[in-house]
Formats: structure tokens, sequence, C-alpha cells
């Protein structure tokens, strides 16, 4: 799991870093140009909060997608977020005792 904090600050990272760095960024084996367009797509659809509610609760927001973009959602958080920590956007939550 990872913080609050570490969600909000990736919503902020992908809404204000354009796609071409973000793609030769993240697009990779898992991380496919797909995933990367959904993800911002709730990204850039979205509010902080319900990003976060979304991104802890691997929701998805109601909004239209096409085809190819279907198939990709239905792992889109594990692949989004092992990407992003593997890049060191995120880092895990320290576990309460």
């Amino acid at each position: 799991m990872y913080s609050d904090q570490d969600l909000l600050s990736l919503y902020d990272f992908l809404r204000a870093t354009p796609e071409g760095h973000l793609k030769k960024m993240m697009v990779n084996a898992k991380m496919t140009d797909i995933h990367l367009r959904v993800l911002l797509k709730i990204a850039r659809g979205c509010s902080q909060q319900e990003f976060v509610q979304l991104a802890q609760n691997a929701g998805l927001p109601k909004m239209k997608f096409n085809a190819n973009e279907v198939a990709a959602r239905e792992n889109l958080w594990p692949v989004a977020l092992e990407t992003c920590a593997q890049l060191g956007l995120l880092s895990k939550a320290a576990k309460a005792a």
C-alpha cells in the first residue's frame, strides 16, 4: 500500500509532466502505451482525492474507454503502481504495528 501523500505527489506529477516525457520514462514491457493513456485519462479527469481513492481501491471512474483501453484497465493499477515504484515515484508505506 502506498501513502496518500505519495499518491497525491504522483497525481501532481502525472498532470504536470508532458505526455511525451512520461512515455519515454514509464512505458516498458508491462506498462504499455495504452496503460499510460488510461492512467493519464484518470488523472486528468478526476480530483486529487478521487485519484487517491481509486488507486488505493484499484477502482475506475465512470468514463468512456475505447476498446483497447477496456482491456488495459483490468490490470491498470497493479501495473501502473509497480512501474511508478520502480521509477522511485512511489515508496511503500510503513505498516503500523
